[in-house]
């Protein structure tokens, strides 16, 4: 018996065509090869970071439970990305700030959470 996964969420490959990121304006602009322009302030980006640390904190926020958090406490407009790397052929890593490392957002995870007003109606966010 094989189980069948869908990998992709999107009907073209959500590869990046440029990939900016604006100090200024804090935030990282993805250019994708189906011409959407994503842009993602860096606040948005560390809260929705999808390691496994990071997602058992907001599960246990969702539940009411208290989580305990290590490092520092970043208020919004205080996290930036240092740098970025890529993970293979489908995704990035990004070094913050604030020491945190450990998020590869891949290309689908990043198209999926688009912020623009476009895609958050698309989906009902």
């Amino acid at each position: 018996m094989s189980l069948q996964v869908p990998f992709r969420r999107y009907p073209v490959a959500p590869d990046p065509a440029e990939i900016q990121l604006d100090r200024e304006r804090r935030e990282l602009v993805i250019l994708w090869q189906d011409g959407h322009k994503s842009a993602y302030p860096f606040d948005f980006l560390r809260k929705e970071c999808p390691c496994a640390l990071c997602s058992e904190l907001r599960r246990k926020q969702e539940q009411g439970e208290l989580a305990v958090i290590t490092g520092p406490v970043i208020r919004p407009g205080e996290a930036s990305i240092e740098a970025y790397t890529p993970v293979g052929r489908y995704a990035l890593n990004f070094a913050w700030s604030d020491g945190h490392n450990t998020g590869i957002y891949s290309f689908d995870f990043l198209r999926a959470i688009c912020p623009c007003k476009a895609c958050r109606s698309a989906i009902g966010r």
